[in-house]
């Protein structure tokens, strides 16, 4: 595959992914063992297939420049129609191997207005975006968004030990965030970043599953369920082998795309009892 051919490939593959959501047909493009480097993207080609049916329809990806180097895809383009008060501008690298997208970095910052660009020209194009809409006029949140939203926060609590969890967390979350575990106390999300690492230490195969997600408002609660095998102490409980599962439920607050807020309970008690028996 020459240089030309790399650009119309990538280019042909953000149309079938973004635009067309052919998903059978953008497998041809990606590797199964896609290697994603990216905040705002779970992991793997399953990882970005899923943000991408999570997302509205009628999302669209724009390309205003494309140039190659080697293996290498540099593309310069637009996410429109995201359901978010901004179009996003993005830069993505993608190295091709065997064909295929192999691996992918990527930068992402919202689309400015005029009043809002130091240099007084557009992000992207010739001309600013015509219209940029409130937070009041954003549609209301749906499942799919839901979803997607909270999808870094959880994938973090999967085996964390092996994860990237401060990143992770950024993706879903403001740098405000509180997570409540009472109604007045609460940990900042560097905080969380520990409590993860953590578990992942305490509990090596941890797993945290979303069984049922629902939205009120700006509100997304999720029934969830931890499965694990401590491997050291847990909530002063010895290791004993045996493994648990128990329910969580999540209400967390969402602002301007992300987390802003959560209230958790995790039944505990009936874990450190399965451990015990």
């Amino acid at each position: 595959m020459n240089i030309t051919d790399h650009k119309t490939f990538a280019l042909e593959a953000f149309d079938t992914l973004f635009n067309r959501r052919d998903y059978e047909a953008a497998a041809r493009f990606w590797s199964p063992g896609y290697i994603q480097h990216s905040a705002h993207i779970p992991p793997g080609r399953e990882g970005l297939f899923n943000l991408v049916k999570a997302l509205p329809a009628g999302r669209r990806y724009e390309n205003a420049l494309a140039v190659s180097e080697g293996d290498y895809v540099f593309l310069h383009g637009r996410f429109s129609r995201t359901g978010q008060a901004k179009a996003l501008i993005a830069a993505d690298i993608l190295r091709i191997a065997d064909g295929v997208f192999a691996e992918h970095w990527d930068v992402l910052q919202d689309e400015a207005t005029k009043e809002e660009s130091k240099s007084g020209l557009p992000m992207f194009g010739s001309s600013f975006p015509v219209q940029i809409a409130s937070p009041l006029t954003v549609s209301p949140l749906t499942i799919g968004e839901a979803r997607r939203i909270v999808a870094p926060l959880y994938d973090a609590l999967n085996e964390p030990a092996k994860k990237d969890v401060p990143a992770l967390l950024a993706a879903a979350a403001h740098p405000s965030y509180r997570s409540h575990h009472t109604n007045e106390e609460w940990l900042s999300r560097d905080q969380l970043v520990s409590i993860f690492e953590g578990m992942g230490k305490t509990i090596p195969d941890l797993r945290w599953e979303i069984k049922d997600i629902q939205v009120i408002g700006d509100q997304v609660i999720v029934r969830g369920e931890a499965t694990g095998t401590p491997a050291s102490d847990f909530w002063g409980a010895k290791p004993t082998g045996k493994s648990f599962k128990t329910m969580a439920i999540d209400i967390f607050t969402v602002k301007d795309g992300k987390l802003a807020s959560a209230y958790h309970v995790e039944n505990w008690m009936t874990a450190l009892q399965q451990i015990g028996k």
